[in-house]
């Protein structure tokens, strides 16, 4: 893949997570949140379209009419102030358009998001987030060494996928062009923790479902691929602190390898806990006060073995025991 292409690939994933965000305001009539996110993107938009209508071959099947059309339709619908219709025509011809470009970028350069130096540049910010969680969590010098110590041999270890495969693991692209997994769930089958549609919408409500307006501390179950945490750090307060808590190592590992997680762990806002045993959050839980929201990501709970630790946890999630079948 040229240089030229992933620029085109990086940048469309960053439009369309603002795009799908200002969708979201439009409809919720928080018209200047969603225009200060459209003006962001005018410039990518307009950039990736001129790579389109300047590389016909390459996009062939990209109609030069259309791109002209949807570019004049959103100009006029702004000057007119039609914000239902500027809604309308993001969603459902800009952000498609963006979506099949990313499709038939990954489908001709049939390419591996997997990157070593990227895998082991993220690895590396993952050892310094965890162990400072630890150190904080673990008072007692000799422990708090050895697990330390366990964390970083585990991290360092190879990634095998036909290992993970077998296990139930999967790992995709998106139609917006991140990446989604699979994990293995308490029932042996294969479920999805992210969405292998709009990652940057699904992970923007939820995490606004997430926010409480007293909470000065977050204590989150499941790191998932980071998404969620990524979109709350973006809508909370520079005082406030995001504790995660993962009890799965090849979760970690796989964010790693296939996702921007260096950026993420640099905010000093969040803590990352490796948490196998649910000791740690445990505590949490017993010691957290009114400031202290719980969050807990249910698609990582379905991941959860651990039967004491589960029911520990869905005393969060009250509408989840209705689903539960064991």
């Amino acid at each position: 893949m040229t240089d030229h292409i992933m620029g085109i690939f990086q940048r469309n994933k960053e439009l369309l997570a603002k795009l799908t965000r200002a969708v979201i305001y439009f409809r919720e009539c928080d018209y200047e949140k969603a225009l200060e996110l459209v003006a962001e993107t005018k410039e990518g938009i307009r950039a990736v379209t001129d790579a389109v209508l300047a590389g016909t071959q390459y996009f062939e099947h990209v109609s030069v009419e259309s791109v002209a059309e949807m570019l004049s339709g959103i100009t006029q619908a702004e000057k007119k102030r039609d914000y239902i219709l500027l809604a309308d025509l993001l969603e459902l011809q800009v952000v498609r358009f963006l979506c099949n470009i990313q499709t038939l970028i990954v489908e001709r350069e049939d390419f591996c998001a997997f990157d070593e130096d990227a895998y082991q540049k993220n690895l590396e910010a993952m050892k310094r987030k965890i162990s400072r969680s630890t150190a904080l969590f673990v008072r007692d010098g000799q422990e708090r060494e050895l697990r330390i110590g366990q964390v970083l041999r585990l991290l360092e270890a190879d990634l095998y996928p036909e290992q993970l495969l077998e296990q139930g693991y999967c790992v995709e692209f998106t139609s917006c062009g991140e990446m989604t997994v699979g994990v293995p769930d308490i029932w042996g089958e294969t479920i999805y923790l992210h969405t292998n549609h709009h990652v940057a919408q699904e992970s923007f409500l939820l995490a606004r479902s997430w926010l409480l307006p007293e909470a000065k501390k977050y204590v989150i179950f499941g790191f998932g691929m980071g998404y969620v945490v990524r979109s709350l750090l973006e809508l909370l307060p520079e005082d406030a602190v995001v504790v995660v808590y993962e009890n799965d190592m090849n979760l970690l590992k796989l964010a790693c390898a296939f996702t921007d997680t260096g950026s993420l762990l640099a905010d000093r806002r969040l803590r990352v806990v490796y948490d196998p045993d649910c000791r740690f959050i445990r505590g949490a839980l017993r010691n957290k006060d009114r400031e202290t929201k719980v969050c807990v990501h249910y698609p990582s709970l379905c991941h959860l073995v651990q039967q004491e630790s589960r029911e520990m946890l869905l005393d969060y999630l009250p509408w989840a025991r209705s689903l539960e079948v064991y």
